[in-house]
């Protein structure tokens, strides 16, 4: 059972970081081989949007006329049973690191021949040897959780983009908001960012979102992706 990490804050060794070690931790505690990879390592190039990939439709991961890194990090998820796509929240979204690489991963691990609701040319995975697990992560600087849903618009289109890069179903998310050691005054608001802890909370939610992952793999409940079934849990999300 392998798990990967995909970590695209641009702070290693923060906040995103040690909680998707965690994460990690608690798929490794129930037997997992686990991996972190991190974006900001590695060289990946912003998506020309030349087809080259869109047109590819036989290969199980398509070319990309950019040579980066990009594909070496499709090919551990292609290996991987699950995936924790994990980021920091900017301006309410994912990172601008997680985009490029969603962007540059798409029509790599997807071809225009699915069907839904009557409209054809929709994307369906290329990876469909297995099914993964999908899981997301993310962290926030100031919003606090009660708070998550003024907060938060990139958990649900990074899932979405996930389970079809991934060919697989969701078994999670996690957002783990802003918890301040005490009440700040109005000129340490201004720097929030620099106050805001991990609790135990959020490292035991992190933990256990990992050992979910490494449960739903052993026990056979990772489906491949169902573009219907993904949509009802979106609006499911929402309510």
């Amino acid at each position: 059972m392998r798990v990967l990490a995909v970590n695209a804050t641009y702070r290693p060794g923060k906040t995103t970081s040690r909680l998707a070690g965690k994460a990690l931790e608690g798929a490794a505690s129930l037997g997992a081989q686990t991996e972190m990879v991190h974006l900001k390592e590695l060289d990946i190039g912003f998506c020309t949007n030349c087809l080259t990939c869109y047109q590819d439709q036989e290969s199980e991961i398509a070319d990309c006329v950019l040579t980066d890194d990009v594909r070496g990090v499709l090919e551990k998820i292609r290996k991987a049973d699950g995936v924790i796509l994990a980021s920091p929240v900017h301006n309410g979204f994912v990172s601008g690191l997680m985009t490029a690489f969603v962007e540059r991963a798409t029509w790599t691990t997807l071809k225009p021949t699915g069907e839904m609701m009557g409209l054809k040319g929709c994307p369906e995975p290329r990876l469909t040897g297995k099914a993964r697990a999908v899981a997301t992560l993310v962290s926030a600087g100031m919003m606090p959780a009660e708070l998550r849903q003024y907060c938060d618009t990139g958990s649900p289109w990074l899932m979405e983009a996930g389970v079809m890069i991934c060919n697989g179903s969701p078994v999670g998310d996690m957002y783990a908001g802003a918890v301040f050691p005490r009440e700040l005054n109005d000129d340490e608001w201004r720097r929030a960012y620099f106050f805001r802890e991990i609790t135990e909370a959020q490292d035991r939610e992190a933990f256990e979102l990992g050992q979910a992952m490494a449960q739903a793999i052993a026990g056979g409940q990772v489906k491949p992706y169902d573009p219907m079934a993904m949509m009802a849990a979106l609006e499911e999300g929402k309510e």
